[in-house]
């Protein structure tokens, strides 16, 4: 990630010296005195000079990432930025240099006082092209390149916007030698550097504004005119990449998504009755809050099952206006039962009931949530856990305790972690008790957490477990949005403590603290390492290996870039370049073997979300995963990363692929995998009562 962040503050720091340094090697020839001139050009050697470390800096960051990640992690900066910072960089060595030695001597050579007007020769020298114009075009190359970074974030690279940019520069390339050559021919004649009356510079800079500004209004409107989603649109409409999923079906008559239910007959093993409704809650703070939630609870009731039980959970929506669904983070639901408004139902409205129905088939740590207008329905509340527990019961007691991390902004801008106070919460182990912690991650940001006063095992990772995991201490976890780690251990005689940030304990700290009493703190929380799941545990019989063979390969670019979402101006979140209603649509034939590959050019987590499906982890930045297999849910792809990952098309349907950060889901991170011969009958947009992000 630091080679990331340094790339991107690379590139716009190199324009800010650049463009100080092209502002004063253009001012040495109009210097009215000889001191004036000396101090301008020693300015403008040293701007170069930090231009030049900086260039240096970010050809380091990208040899790296190059390095780490892959090319296709930088082969827009490599192909796009690099040839136009390096050529004029060559050209300040070859030509502006030699050029600076050259004025400093004329200029020498006058031995006029310092304050006395320069020599005809140092001015005529100073003029020069061959000493500006490289200074220049570096400023040119490093404004595009800022432009690319924050403008041009597609995959594969848009050949034909990199041949604009560049045919830019070229143009601009001609433009600017024109200019310092006529301007060095009239001081040739003249003798004396012509500036113009004072009214006729602010004429044309005036005049340069107005255009300026002309272009950036009409960009603005048609930009923001262009970017609007439709009032009514299918979600697995013609507008993606890779067609409509009703057109691309295998069969002659495609089969409707609200047909792929859960068991409607038979008798439920488990009922939940779930009442979505706005709740006035008191923080610890003592600040009153309205909420958006699940039976009055924050977070919503703990749902537990057997594995194997048929689930039904019936959703009341009581007083939300926008309305309500409910998405099973996790659990493999058939598509009709997943929750996604405008997807695989319409949103519930105010005294509106839906009834879910699956069967709990995977043992493990599972959460559910609002999948309508999620970016704001989650934060405000609307999630809690669903555990279902193994079909045999564990042989010995043990302490069961779900640890919810999220968070609330408040309005006096501090941050409260809802899945417990920000007082110390104690629970209370016998010594030899084995203790199970459930950690989920309901935020939009990676979660760290820190475990002290014992060795810890991690078993499970998205309710999957591990193989053969061992002993941690000092390593600190880092959950994915939407991720979850299934924490074991043994009680020890002294208390063990669970803290998002590294310190000692205290009363008021915010953390978790289990203890044979009520009394006494863990050692401070703190890390020495980072858990790894890659290399974590050991290797056993997957459904993904070295030898497989794929039927699909999919390529998924993730990047930031400055645009327009909805008619408002954002900085927006691409799948390989585009934005929903946009972003790929990847098909799929039931049966498949599909692999991806995740990379992220931006400067921003994404953890990225596949509805229906669990995914193994094959490899992480070109190395294979030599642990136990790692099967997850929800895949943090940080800056700089790339990831090889694997799933079998087993769930028929319509399924959201999408960044778990919602609210990058809200500015159009999300792309579906669609099987051949399914549609949704189903709409979304302003006209609709379905907005699934």
């Amino acid at each position: 990630m630091i080679w990331v962040m340094v790339q991107f503050a690379s590139t716009i720091l190199l324009a800010v010296a650049s463009g100080f340094a092209a502002m004063c090697a253009g001012r040495v020839c109009l210097a009215p005195t000889t001191g004036k001139m000396a101090s301008r050009l020693r300015t403008s050697l040293v701007l170069i000079c930090i231009g030049g470390l900086i260039l240096f800096v970010k050809l380091a960051a990208t040899v790296q990432l190059a390095a780490t990640a892959g090319w296709i992690v930088v082969e827009d900066k490599a192909v796009a930025q690099l040839p136009m910072l390096l050529i004029p960089a060559a050209a300040v060595l070859w030509c502006s240099i030699p050029a600076a030695k050259a004025i400093r001597a004329d200029i020498r050579a006058a031995a006029g006082a310092p304050k006395e007007p320069p020599s005809p020769q140092a001015r005529l020298s100073a003029a020069e092209p061959l000493w500006a114009f490289p200074v220049c075009l570096a400023y040119i190359g490093a404004l595009l390149s800022v432009i690319q970074q924050f403008f041009i974030a597609e995959w594969p690279l848009p050949v034909g916007k990199i041949l604009a940019v560049w045919a830019v520069f070229a143009a601009w390339t001609c433009l600017l030698w024109i200019e310092l050559r006529n301007r060095h021919r009239r001081l040739a004649n003249s003798g004396v550097p012509e500036q113009g009356t004072r009214a006729a510079r602010l004429y044309r800079k005036g005049g340069a504004v107005l255009a300026a500004a002309s272009v950036l209004v009409i960009w603005y409107v048609l930009g923001a005119q262009a970017s609007r989603v439709p009032d009514r649109m299918s979600m697995a409409g013609d507008g993606h990449a890779g067609g409509h999923a009703r057109h691309a079906a295998a069969a002659a008559q495609p089969v409707s998504v609200a047909e792929l239910t859960g068991p409607r007959s038979a008798l439920p093993d488990r009922y939940f009755y779930l009442e979505a409704q706005k709740t006035m809650v008191t923080l610890p703070s003592g600040e009153q809050r309205e909420a958006w939630t699940f039976n009055g609870e924050l977070p919503g009731p703990e749902l537990r099952v057997k594995e194997g039980e048929l689930v039904e959970v019936a959703l009341y929506n009581r007083d939300v206006d926008a309305g309500v669904t409910i998405h099973w983070h996790g659990i493999d639901v058939p598509n009709a039962e997943d929750g996604v408004a405008g997807l695989t139902q319409d949103a519930v409205m105010p005294e509106q009931l839906h009834i879910y129905r699956f069967v709990a088939d995977e043992a493990g740590t599972y959460w559910y949530h609002s999948h309508h207008q999620s970016s704001r329905q989650v934060q405000m509340g609307l999630y809690g856990v669903i555990i279902v527990e193994p079909d045999e019961a564990p042989a010995q007691p043990a302490v069961d305790l779900t640890v919810m991390l999220h968070d609330w902004q408040t309005e006096n801008g501090t941050t409260v972690t809802l899945g417990g106070p920000d007082r110390l919460r104690r629970v209370k182990a016998e010594p030899g008790t084995p203790v199970r912690l459930r950690f989920v991650n309901a935020g939009n940001l990676p979660a760290s957490v820190y475990i002290s006063g014992v060795p810890f095992r991690v078993t499970a990772i998205d309710g999957a477990d591990l193989h053969e995991p061992g002993d941690l201490t000092g390593a600190r976890l880092e959950l994915a949005a939407g991720g979850r780690y299934d924490v074991t251990f043994v009680m020890p005689e002294t208390a063990v403590g669970v803290a998002r940030r590294g310190g000692p304990f205290a009363q008021d700290s915010g953390a978790l603290v289990l203890s044979p009493a009520d009394e006494g703190l863990p050692p401070d929380a703190a890390a020495d390492s980072v858990f790894d799941p890659a290399s974590y545990g050991t290797p056993a019989a997957a459904k993904f290996g070295p030898d497989t063979r794929y039927d699909r390969h999919y390529t998924l670019v993730f990047d930031n870039r400055l645009g327009f979402y909805n008619g408002k101006f954002n900085f927006v979140q691409t799948i390989n370049g585009r934005v929903f209603p946009d972003a790929p649509m990847f098909m799929v034939r039931e049966g498949e073997l599909v692999k991806m590959t995740l990379a992220n050019r931006g400067f921003e987590d994404h953890p990225m979300h596949l509805h229906g499906h669990h995914i193994q982890v094959l490899s992480r930045n070109g190395k294979a995963v030599t642990g136990s297999p790692w099967i997850a849910d929800t895949l943090n792809v940080a800056p700089g990363e790339r990831y090889e990952v694997a799933f079998e098309a087993d769930n028929p349907g319509i399924w959201m692929d999408h960044c778990h950060n919602l609210d990058h889901a809200a500015v159009g991170m999300s792309a579906h995998v669609a099987y051949e011969g399914y549609y949704s009958p189903y709409e979304i947009g302003g006209a609709t009562v379905n907005q699934p992000e």
